[in-house]
């Protein structure tokens, strides 16, 4: 054979070859097995875009598709009705949940609280006249959803700092709508989590109080959580989960710079604005003891007959 045709040859069976190799690559990509998780844009969700696109879930051979759903209620359809495999909620609204017989389970952790750096708070205007506990009785706070932590945590602090919680009335508003709220007078106060404080600050808000506090010094905030009957039907896709989750708490936890970037790319904010915002800690681990102050603050508050314990709403393979 001419040296020239076995050379052309030689080229067309590499080409080929990698052509192959490639597609083989790109199925195999595709092929993973895929997880829909649902997520509300703020940075304490934030966590599952730090793993998917720092690559921790395909580390774990996991594939998860994003769902974009406005507030933790809507979460909780999603996953109750089959719509999302996994969703993120306040650990408050998974045990309420959990107690009115919907199976949620946790499957893995998410934000944490630190009273040394507080991510949320109460606000009001700069000129309002409201300076304490007992100045909210009878008013209305914004809160991105009720009947949750974002009702509970203001309605802890407000009762235990000389006011009465039971005349405050709580509306439910998105995050980014609360701050013209207060200042044209719709709500006399917001409850805000970060970046959307350093927000309100920016548009002539004053932090009123820090409310968190109330429910305790350092607890866990938010979860992962998907229904029992899915959990026990994949545990293989729940591991995998867990441990891109934990690896993405640990980066972000490090690395606040680059996971600042990734969240402006999903949240839309003014850098200069994020500047100021005191960023969220991720939780790496997931126990019952980080859970229980919200399981017990909800039980104080009436929304089941009892506390219980923790344990109850993580999610163990052996039961």
């Amino acid at each position: 054979m001419p040296t020239m045709l076995r050379s052309i040859l030689s080229a067309s069976f590499l080409s080929v070859l990698v052509t192959q190799c490639l597609t083989a690559a790109a199925n195999a990509q595709t092929t993973l097995p895929t997880v829909r998780a649902a997520w509300f844009p703020s940075e304490a969700a934030a966590q599952i875009y730090f793993a998917k696109e720092m690559g921790f879930f395909q580390k774990e051979g996991l594939n998860v598709e994003i769902q974009t759903i406005g507030n933790t209620s809507a979460i909780a359809e999603a996953v109750a009705s089959n719509n999302a495999d996994i969703g993120f909620s306040a650990i408050l609204s998974i045990a309420v949940a959990y107690k009115k017989g919907i199976p949620f389970t946790i499957v893995a952790a998410g934000n944490v609280y630190e009273s040394s750096a507080p991510i949320a708070a109460i606000m009001v205007a700069q000129n309002s006249p409201i300076h304490t506990a007992k100045d909210l009785n009878g008013k209305t706070i914004g809160a991105n959803s009720v009947k949750s932590i974002s009702e509970y945590g203001p309605r802890a602090w407000i009762d235990k700092n000389g006011g009465d919680s039971s005349t405050v009335k709580f509306l439910e508003l998105q995050f980014p709508a609360m701050p013209a709220a207060v200042a044209a007078g719709r709500i006399d106060a917001e409850w805000l989590t970060e970046p959307f404080v350093a927000v309100g600050k920016k548009s002539d808000g004053r932090v009123l109080a820090y409310a968190f506090d109330a429910i305790g010094k350092e607890f866990l905030v938010s979860g992962w959580f998907a229904t029992s009957p899915w959990a026990k039907e994949h545990p293989d896709l729940v591991a995998r989960f867990a441990a891109g989750m934990r690896d993405a708490a640990r980066w972000a936890n490090a690395n606040p710079a680059k996971s600042g970037e990734i969240l402006l790319d999903h949240i839309k904010m003014d850098p200069a604005v994020f500047a100021s915002v005191v960023r969220t800690r991720f939780a790496d681990h997931l126990s019952a003891a980080d859970v229980q102050p919200q399981v017990d603050l909800a039980a104080h508050y009436g929304l089941f007959p009892q506390t219980f314990s923790a344990a109850e709403l993580i999610y163990n393979p052996a039961r």
